[in-house]
């Protein structure tokens, strides 16, 4: 995959994203999903953020959306090596700016989302001017 076609997939998977209603039913100012594979299959948890208050959980539920990233991570697979176990997706409303980042083997575990450490995973992905 060129890399015009995988910021094509990024692009596709921030619009679905924003379309889901667990993001478009609210009013934030940042986005974050963690894919999360490290148990072999896929794990989702999406947060909400509004300047100044706490993060709200808001998880996508499109099929179209679990598609993208199962594609994303193939693309961006690096040959010879394992795929990330872990994607954080960012999103800054005002500017539709997707930032993505990578966590890749023992790294991941710190992304691994628990009723213990939700508070502080879903601050950490925060998206950030």
């Amino acid at each position: 995959m060129t890399a015009p076609d995988r910021d094509a997939l990024v692009h596709a998977i921030g619009r679905t994203i924003v379309a889901d209603p667990a993001a478009a039913d609210g009013d934030w100012d940042g986005y974050a999903l963690i894919a999360d594979y490290t148990s072999g299959s896929r794990r989702l948890s999406g947060f909400r953020y509004r300047d100044g208050e706490a993060p709200r959980p808001a998880t996508p539920r499109a099929p179209a959306l679990e598609s993208a990233l199962d594609a994303l991570r193939e693309a961006t697979r690096t040959e010879g090596k394992a795929p990330w176990s872990v994607c954080i997706v960012r999103i800054q409303r005002a500017t539709a700016k997707v930032a993505l980042e990578f966590a890749y083997d023992a790294d991941a575990a710190q992304w691994h989302v628990t009723p213990a450490r939700l508070g502080e995973i879903a601050e950490r992905a925060r998206p950030r001017g």
